[in-house]
């Protein structure tokens, strides 16, 4: 895939993207200050937003600037209006994402403001069970979210002889899909701070539903 090697964006997936290659000595001086140590050719390529800000007068004097920020950091996807994760280590599934997407990307590295969209952290999490080795203790943690139908009050009845009263309630495995936290007292974006709660509309919980599989509950609240 055609990347900008400076902030990392995607130039194949959209028209309005220039392509600029690095033939220009100037421009590749500033771009290889910007990502020192990481070696950076004439046969690599930038967007034209950040080709733009490479030829400012100031560029060999400030730090690294960005044409993109909000970027996938696997696939280069803009994540304007994605859904996506920022990589943590906060639990043991999210640490094993971490690591598969270091391993991807391979020789950039993880930042601490980094994000990935939602399909790329499906892809991540499904690799991931296939890095592990050995039982795992948080093997009910990091499973996919079972979700049991809700059972009708009905009038006691007498079980039949012959018929187990014990029998498993069915249940069933998503295991392609997510599911955001249910609650109505914040944002349920996470570490979203701010403190507009507005119900979320029935057609972006629909489209979020269809096309990345993420299921929003009825109840939850977005900031404007």
């Amino acid at each position: 895939m055609d990347r900008c090697v400076n902030c990392g964006i995607a130039t194949s997936n959209c028209n309005t993207l220039r392509r600029r290659p690095l033939n220009d000595e100037i421009i590749l001086s500033v771009i290889r200050q910007w990502l020192a140590p990481q070696s950076v050719s004439s046969s690599d390529h930038v967007c034209q937003a950040c080709w733009d800000l490479a030829q400012s007068p100031q560029a060999l004097n400030q730090g690294r600037l960005l044409g993109h920020c909000n970027v996938c950091l696997c696939c280069g996807c803009s994540l304007a209006v994605r859904v996506s994760h920022r990589l943590h280590k906060n639990s043991i599934r999210e640490s094993r994402i971490y690591n598969v997407i270091q391993e991807w990307i391979i020789p950039r590295t993880i930042q601490a403001t980094s994000h990935i969209c939602h399909k790329c952290w499906m892809a991540a999490d499904r690799a991931s069970v296939n890095m592990t080795s050995g039982p795992s203790t948080s093997f009910r943690q990091d499973s996919p979210q079972i979700v049991e139908p809700q059972q009708q009050d009905l009038p006691d009845v007498t079980p039949n002889a012959g018929v187990s009263s014990n029998q498993p309630v069915p249940s069933i495995v998503l295991s392609e899909y997510m599911r955001a936290i249910e609650t109505e007292r914040r944002c349920f974006i996470e570490g979203c701070q701010r403190t507009e709660r507005y119900r979320v509309p029935l057609t972006t919980r629909k489209m979020l539903f269809n096309e990345y599989k993420y299921y929003i509950p009825e109840n939850n609240r977005l900031c404007g």
